[in-house]
């Protein structure tokens, strides 16, 4: 199966969006917890103190160490994703600069992908897994945790999509 696919920005930024929300998911869980754990901390510990229970600095401590861990991590989660979505627009400059569409081939031996950019040719076993998340499939490559080819099912069709997503089960699975 080939498919060439003309370059469509709005759908590029919402996959581009989603992959990201996918990536941070469990890291923006983890921040959250520290939070609603810190603050409770501090203030269980610093009620603890005006009792003369000085069990309570031990709180406030692990409290405060707790909310300086979630403004770190805040901070690196917002200069990530304004790097991440600068790459994007520049990505989007280019694609829109070079008006050609992209290439995707899925055959018995391999996937092909062709842009203006690159082309790659990768042997099923360079893929770890695959994942359909809103109407978008995920190829997920054996490299990093968040590497994947993004195809959309409004790229290539409802018949198309459920065609490739059935081939991929069988080559991936």
């Amino acid at each position: 199966m080939i498919f060439e696919i003309p370059f469509d920005k709005n759908l590029y930024q919402t996959q581009m969006l989603l992959h990201f929300n996918l990536t941070w998911k469990r890291n923006k869980e983890n921040n959250r917890m520290r939070l609603i754990w810190g603050i409770p901390m501090v203030l269980i510990g610093y009620y603890m103190i005006t009792s003369e229970n000085y069990f309570g600095y031990l709180l406030i401590g692990f409290g405060i160490h707790s909310i300086t861990n979630f403004i770190d991590n805040y901070i690196h989660y917002r200069k990530n994703k304004k790097q991440y979505f600068d790459l994007i627009e520049t990505e989007i400059d280019n694609q829109k600069k070079s008006q050609e569409n992209s290439i995707w081939e899925f055959n018995e031996e391999s996937f092909c992908y062709k842009d203006y950019r690159y082309e790659t040719k990768m042997i099923w076993s360079s893929f770890k897994s695959y994942r359909v998340i809103e109407s978008n499939l995920f190829l997920d490559i054996n490299i990093g945790p968040s590497l994947s080819y993004v195809l959309a099912e409004s790229e290539i069709g409802k018949e198309e999509f459920e065609k490739v997503t059935e081939f991929i089960k069988t080559k991936i699975g």
